[in-house]
């Protein structure tokens, strides 16, 4: 049962900072933005209706966001469910950040369900206020908040929460960081509802239509030549040369929305080869059955075969993920062996990776376009949260 509570969050004050710049950049230094008075704490606690606008398949769409507080709980109790397995360097990165600030710059993104949309009806009437703060970013994307202290508003937002788990849709690593921190500063003595036991996270609805899973292309170092990694690709792929593509993302794409019976696809190119290939899983291969170890139910998910079975089995080297499919052409112009184009999971196979108890690889998905840091939580063992 999540346990959502508002707090007293600290904002930028538009007149002391330029507020598209600082929205989209890290937040470091909060002790000295706070004395400054770049960021201001509000005196009341309060959760903050968050508005996302951005182009998605050429039109205008809007995500509809919740910031609050909600009590950390470790994975195993099921509450807070993860879909994805945590880097061990983004982890360590996430406990010194929030050790050294004291506070949770970066909410974790979290989704809920809630066909009914009683959420967004009980933030009906903040709408139509003058937002709290309002900027658009160099990315085209506008962001919106609203502060809300009503005390009925967030009294009727807990109990609609009660009932509901939260899947973390991106910031496992923050998560982890928030659990380590907690487990850093709370003492025998802390008070049940203090800030310390709690974090920082923007809840969206599942069923939104704004909500955009974005995919995670790969570019990779290392790797052996074409021929030898497409020849040791056939026992398991169905290879299909895309003639003269290499550098044609839009193209790369439609060849992959072609693939019938929905398996398992991805593109790869190579440097010097001004053709793409298009890896299609075979419908006789079970990545289990060739040693991938993975839950039967998620073996054909596009990240699984193209982490587990491409990768790390027929192309290993050194491997980062990007979303930008044009940056993947231009690094492997630029150098890199090959580079892998992939398609975005659908949210409920990702929400059916976290209802099985189960994790995909490290970097498998992403949600576009980047959430802006507006709100920072400030962590004070002494403080209580609503």
């Amino acid at each position: 049962m999540p346990q959502i509570a508002g707090f007293r969050g600290a904002l930028w004050d538009p007149s002391k900072v330029e507020l598209a710049k600082v929205a989209a950049a890290p937040i470091t230094g909060v002790a000295g933005l706070l004395a400054g008075g770049s960021l201001v704490r509000d005196n009341t606690r309060a959760v903050y209706l968050y508005h996302q606008t951005f182009e998605h398949e050429r039109r205008q769409v809007t995500r509809k966001m919740v910031l609050a507080a909600a009590k950390l709980t470790p994975w195993d109790e099921r509450t807070i469910r993860p879909h994805e397995e945590t880097d061990a360097a983004a982890r360590d990165h996430a406990i010194a950040g929030i050790a050294a600030e004291h506070a949770h710059t970066e909410a974790v993104f979290v989704g809920y369900r809630d066909a009914a949309r009683e959420v967004d009806r009980l933030f009906r009437r903040t709408e139509d206020d003058k937002p709290t703060l309002d900027t658009t970013t160099a990315d085209g994307s506008r962001h919106r908040i609203w502060r809300v202290t009503s005390s009925e508003i967030i009294g009727k937002l807990r109990p609609l929460f009660a009932p509901k788990k939260l899947h973390v849709l991106d910031g496992h690593a923050r998560y982890e960081g928030m659990l380590a921190y907690q487990a850093q500063v709370v003492a025998e003595e802390t008070p049940m509802y203090s800030t310390a036991n709690y974090g920082l996270v923007c809840m969206v609805n599942l069923e939104d239509p704004a909500l955009v899973v974005a995919p995670r292309h790969h570019i990779v170092r290392g790797a052996g030549k074409r021929d030898a990694v497409l020849e040791a690709a056939k026992p398991f792929f169905v290879v299909d040369k895309l003639a003269g593509l290499a550098s044609d993302v839009a193209k790369q794409r439609a060849a992959l929305a072609s693939t019938l019976a929905h398996q398992p696809a991805f593109v790869v190119v190579f440097a010097g080869d001004p053709d793409a290939w298009k890896l299609t899983l075979s419908p006789d291969v079970a990545p289990t059955a060739a040693g991938v170890q993975i839950h039967r139910a998620l073996q054909k998910y596009d990240p699984v075969v193209i982490q587990k079975l491409f990768l790390q089995r027929i192309a290993p080297g050194g491997s980062e993920t990007v979303t930008d499919a044009a940056a993947v052409v231009k690094a492997v112009a630029g150098g890199a062996e090959l580079g892998v184009i992939a398609r975005p999971l659908a949210i409920e196979q990702i929400v059916h990776v976290d209802e099985l108890g189960q994790l995909l690889p490290f970097g498998s998905t992403a949600f576009t376009p980047a959430l802006a840091n507006l709100v920072v939580y400030v962590v004070d063992p002494d403080e209580d949260v609503v």
